[in-house]
């Protein structure tokens, strides 16, 4: 006789809700698109991951939606890493509101923060809303993103320039627009580069795992110095040479400053990155 299987799933409660806050928005009158990539950018958020260097969200630290209600839209989420992702949001909440000192830790946050706020804004935009983010058994929502939230952030942190930047060819390619990720010495995320036209993007494509140097539009993150995104223009395969005998070299041409730097490979991938 077959045994008689019993379920044992219950109601999974929510770690966190979206909100679109506007007068009249209703859930119905918003596509599941918006919402699908608002609740993707929130998930981005939630995990800590960078969509262009992790393209799939493992399972254990990805979000499900468990209730939606009205009262303009609200969207309640679980997470399966609850902790994680609660400790994640909130630290977002204390870098909108300025609460980060300046440093490594808080560069790392934005390179990762930023495209996932920018779609946030964009979806704030569209729908005329504001989004807001709250942790459930808070009253307070975590952080609001509003239209101008990305403007304000980028205006503020963000600086535009030519350059050129040294690193190794991770991926190459793209369905509407053709796009690059390199590994830059000294940098922890992988940089996402825009590339400027499909042949270049094929040329690209031959140097795989590669060290090119590539030239083009670069935004960095003020005072820091940070490479935020990068438009690659061109590039060129440089024979370059060993940190060590690069030292060398300057020490040799009479620049023994060098010899006061405690770490110079470190310092010198820092000046790459």
């Amino acid at each position: 006789m077959a045994a008689k299987v019993q379920s044992t799933s219950k109601k999974l409660s929510a770690t966190f809700e979206v909100s679109f806050k506007a007068p009249g928005l209703h859930p119905a009158t918003i596509s599941l698109r918006t919402v699908g990539d608002a609740l993707s950018a929130v998930q981005n958020l939630a995990s800590g991951r960078d969509p262009f260097e992790t393209t799939h969200v493992p399972p254990e630290e990805s979000i499900g939606l468990v209730d939606v209600r009205t009262g303009s839209a609200i969207y309640s989420c679980y997470a399966h890493a609850p902790k994680e992702a609660t400790a994640n949001l909130g630290r977002i909440g204390r870098l909108l509101a300025g609460r980060i000192a300046p440093g490594r830790d808080r560069d790392d946050l934005l390179l990762r923060a930023l495209r996932p706020i920018e779609l946030l804004s964009k979806t704030a935009r569209k729908l005329e809303c504001e989004v807001h983010v709250r942790l459930v058994g808070q009253r307070t929502p975590a952080f609001v993103v509003q239209k101008d939230v990305y403007e304000s952030i980028s205006r503020d942190l963000l600086i535009r320039g030519e350059s050129t930047v040294t690193g190794t060819v991770q991926r190459v390619g793209g369905a509407t627009r053709m796009k690059c990720l390199m590994r830059v010495p000294g940098r922890g995320p992988l940089l996402y580069c825009n590339v400027k036209g499909a042949e270049l993007a094929r040329s690209l494509g031959q140097h795989l795992y590669e060290t090119i140097v590539a030239t083009g539009t670069a935004t960095w993150i003020h005072r820091s110095w940070r490479i935020y995104r990068f438009t690659i223009t061109n590039f060129s395969q440089p024979n370059i040479s060993s940190t060590e005998s690069l030292i060398k070299e300057l020490r040799e041409a009479g620049l023994d400053a060098w010899d006061n730097i405690d770490d110079p490979e470190a310092y010198l991938r820092e000046l790459r990155s």
